[in-house]
């Protein structure tokens, strides 16, 4: 045999072998992320210091429009290292920048005029003195996730100069749709949810509320109450005020709210119907009784999102927090002695 055909014949015998080898090719992952057209969760990610990052939920953001404005709600990490709280803040979207990626901003000076403001700009002469937030989002196609940058900008004697804030620049990913939901509702009422013992208080007689770090415990029911703050002005002034937080219902408007522990919305609690009390001239009892199953070491964020419907419109009306930091479950002998502490 001719050794050209023993060649030929070799080559055939062995291309079956190579196709198995190769297996069925696979399509290469395509990222569809648009930078203009952002929307839904997101939670960044952050050492694990075990040399892999981790998801930390205490820095999020969520995209979305409103009234034809592209926005962001971003949460900026904790309050404090050991306070589970987190501060919301909403930006809006203005450009997209040389460099590819888009900005959104936040005025951090919302009460005063652009007059005030610029005077601020030129007497200023500390640099954490925060201006205006910035968020710059660019995308990271390998990872199909986005790369934002927390930054604020200042002036020192009218000069510009940014800086970043302590998240940083980080890798989010979007938010997995299996797991709960995580809240996004800015507290504007901290500290006027108090927990007390009594599920009916006499306001009269200033009750006195439990101690948030040494009087919650394990096992026991607690209830978190509404607190308004004091408003000055004439009777009808801070009773006008009183309806327009929810203290005094509005007629023809009903009301609920929802409960939200660690970020989470609670099950059972959302959505809770809350009827004026007609022995105490109407007033609404914002009251949330809740049992704890364990301590808590770190603190528990609790919020009551308390919501108005009128004219079939559910409107936010307010959103008060707390954060309490349960002890552990009592003995029999120990629950007996605070009943009878002279014993």
């Amino acid at each position: 045999m001719q050794r050209w055909i023993l060649s030929l014949l070799c080559t055939l015998l062995a291309l079956p072998m190579v196709l198995l080898a190769c297996g069925p090719t696979v399509a290469p992952q395509i990222c569809d992320l648009d930078l203009e057209k952002l929307s839904g969760d997101w939670i960044s990610l952050t050492g694990s210091g075990q040399g892999t990052d981790k998801p930390d939920k205490f820095a999020r953001i969520r995209f979305f429009e409103e009234e034809g404005k592209r926005k962001a709600i971003y949460t900026a990490g904790r309050i404090a290292p050991n306070n589970p709280a987190t501060n919301k803040y909403t930006y809006e979207y203005i450009e997209k920048t040389q460099l590819g990626d888009v900005m959104y901003s936040i005025n951090m000076f919302p009460g005063k005029s652009k007059q005030r403001i610029e005077r601020l700009r030129k007497d200023n002469r500390r640099l954490d003195v925060k201006f205006e937030g910035r968020l710059y989002v660019k995308i990271d196609s390998k990872r199909c996730a986005l790369v934002v940058s927390d930054m604020y900008t200042t002036w020192v004697k009218g000069d510009e100069m940014i800086d970043s804030n302590p998240s940083g620049t980080r890798t989010y990913l979007r938010s997995n749709p299996e797991e709960p939901t995580l809240g996004f509702v800015h507290c504007d009422e901290a500290n006027q949810l108090l927990p007390f013992n009594e599920a009916r208080l006499d306001w009269s007689k200033e009750p006195s509320p439990v101690d948030p770090k040494a009087g919650i415990w394990a096992k026991e029911p607690i209830y978190f109450h509404y607190v308004e703050k004091m408003f000055e002005g004439s009777r009808d002034e801070v009773a006008e005020k009183l309806t327009e937080v929810g203290i005094y219902a509005e007629e023809g408007a009903s009301y609920d709210y929802e409960i939200w522990l660690r970020d989470m919305a609670v099950e059972g609690a959302q959505k809770v119907a809350v009827n004026p009390d007609p022995e105490d001239d109407n007033r609404i009892p914002w009251v949330y009784k809740h049992t704890f199953e364990k301590s808590s070491a770190d603190g528990v964020f609790i919020e009551m999102h308390r919501y108005k419907t009128k004219d079939g419109k559910r409107e936010l009306i307010g959103n008060a927090c707390k954060v309490v930091w349960p002890e552990p479950e009592r003995t029999a002998e120990e629950i007996e002695e605070a009943k009878n502490p002279e014993k």
